[in-house]
């Protein structure tokens, strides 16, 4: 079976949309938990820290359009493929947003 490639690109947002999500949780707890790293994991975690950055403005854009897309395939096609990815595209960057809030981002990361 061929699948649409509306389907496809949903699909590729939805997974870009969890795995930025997981990233940026990864990281975000790394700055707020208070651990010591060794050199090299140090030098990852400094690195990476662009993409937390980035995904503070980065990410909404990605989540919305994944929302779209997500009820326009619902929609037109009438059906919900990937339930587990429909639900981890909504989830995640909720628990994340949400934890940064009440732990007050913007002073953690300064």
């Amino acid at each position: 079976m061929k699948k649409n490639p509306l389907i496809t690109i949903k699909n590729i947002f939805c997974v870009l949309t969890v795995s930025w999500s997981v990233l940026m949780l990864i990281e975000y707890l790394v700055c707020i938990v208070p651990i010591q790293l060794n050199d090299f994991l140090f030098e990852i975690f400094d690195f990476l820290l662009i993409f937390l950055y980035l995904g503070i403005w980065g990410l909404p854009i990605v989540f919305v359009i994944s929302i779209i897309l997500m009820a326009i395939v619902k929609v037109k096609y009438k059906n919900s493929d990937e339930k587990r990815l429909n639900i981890l595209t909504i989830v995640i960057p909720l628990f994340l947003a949400g934890l940064m809030f009440l732990t007050n981002f913007n002073e953690q990361l300064q």
